[in-house]
């Protein structure tokens, strides 16, 4: 399985005003930081509005927050939290420090 990255397409409308995710502008721009984990990743830019099928399709309606990693827990880290079949991790530092061990790359610095 190809790990998941699912994060909200910005802007997005919201209470009559648009708005960007912080933790998923975070995530945007270690993508820019490292080009090659968009080879490496299934980077899934989703619509803000709920239901939001990709995710309830993997790990149901109530996990649907972004941003959010979705990988196959062989081998996933400790931290990652186990939703059906499949490893989860929604914490943006928590994602990137996953997607560095996994895919290598930059992290944030701590």
């Amino acid at each position: 399985m190809t790990d998941i990255l699912f994060i909200l397409k910005a802007p997005f409308r919201d209470e009559g005003r648009s708005w960007y995710c912080h933790d998923c502008a975070t995530l945007e721009g270690a993508l820019l930081c490292n080009p090659g984990w968009n080879e490496t990743l299934d980077v899934r830019r989703i619509d803000f509005q709920r239901p939001r099928a990709e995710v309830v399709e993997l790990v149901g309606e109530e996990y649907q927050g972004v941003p959010m990693l979705v990988m196959d827990p062989a081998g996933a880290p400790d931290n990652a939290q186990r939703i059906g079949k499949y490893a989860v991790i929604k914490d943006p530092r928590q994602i990137a420090w996953a997607i560095v061990a996994r895919h290598g790359g930059v992290g944030p610095h701590p």
